[in-house]
């Protein structure tokens, strides 16, 4: 009888086994692939390097186009735009799944001989986002320390540095040229949890609704709009935005059409916002509800 027992339960654990070993299978062998690849920035200088990596699961094959006609079949590297405008980034991975990124190309900074050194630095960003840091001036030497370590991070002009905790950071930037160091302060969100996804998403939607009702009421434009692109949209300018259920359009071109159009008669009513699967630090649509009054 105790032999008859030990046996069922051999085989229980040996179908629980044979199961797991089953779904591990289907999983590694069948379940949809996602690109995971980044690009430095979204917003460079011309002449500034552009860096891209890929690091997607069991992938052999890399397609990266820039848009205007350059490729590189590299798994990551860097790349020089040689004009300013906008370039559809597209990278291709295994000749089957694709992922595309938006580059905005800026002119560059004219430098003058006596131009103070300062930083080009968003003032927010996410828990483990990428963050880009520019130093502008004229220097052969650059040292940043950006808050988190208490020492020297990076001996580059242009540095990426990513925050493992949320909290409020100085940045100094030591160079040749300056007596003291230059500052800047980042203010670092705490990333999506799954336990309080919908009070955090809440949350995000009733601030970006704030700031659209205020460039609504004719307050300043950049640092409402500014707000809502650094901290939650990841500088994608051509996040799709949709109206009353039924009408669409970019963020930058439906920021416009308050500013322009709203001239303080409509009322931002809800933002509901869906968080980016590939990138939880960014959002990766809007459903905005507004009303306009009769006054």
């Amino acid at each position: 009888m105790k032999k008859l027992k030990n046996s069922k339960i051999y085989l229980v654990l040996g179908t629980i086994i044979v199961c797991i070993v089953i779904a591990f299978i289907i999983r590694y062998f069948f379940s949809s692939t996602k690109i995971q690849a980044f690009v430095s920035s979204t917003e460079i200088y011309k002449g500034e390097p552009l860096g891209y990596s890929d690091s997607t699961f069991r992938a052999k094959e890399w397609l990266w186009e820039f848009g205007n006609g350059d490729i590189s079949t590299e798994k990551s590297g860097e790349y020089k735009y040689k004009d300013i405008g906008t370039y559809m980034l597209r990278l291709t991975v295994n000749d089957n799944i694709q992922k595309e990124f938006i580059i905005n190309v800026r002119p560059s900074v004219r430098l003058e001989r006596d131009s103070i050194i300062r930083i080009d630095a968003p003032t927010t960003a996410m828990q483990d986002e990428l963050v880009v840091f520019r130093g502008i001036g004229l220097s052969k030497e650059w040292r940043w320390a950006f808050g988190a370590t208490g020492i020297i991070d990076s001996r580059d002009q242009v540095a990426i540095y990513s925050y493992p905790e949320p909290g409020r950071y100085e940045v100094e930037l030591t160079t040749e040229e300056t007596k003291y160091p230059v500052r800047h302060q980042i203010e670092i969100f705490p990333k999506y949890m799954e336990s309080d996804t919908t009070d955090v998403l809440s949350l995000i939607g009733n601030d970006i609704r704030e700031k659209l009702q205020a460039i609504v009421d004719g307050k300043p434009f950049n640092p409402n709009y500014n707000h809502i692109m650094t901290r939650y949209l990841c500088n994608n300018s051509q996040l799709l935005v949709v109206v009353n259920s039924d009408r669409k359009n970019d963020f930058y071109s439906y920021c416009q059409g308050l500013k322009i159009l709203g001239k303080q008669n409509t009322d931002i009513l809800q933002v509901v916002v869906v968080p980016d699967e590939e990138r939880p630090a960014c959002l990766s649509k809007l459903y905005v509800m507004q009303a306009t009054r009769d006054d």
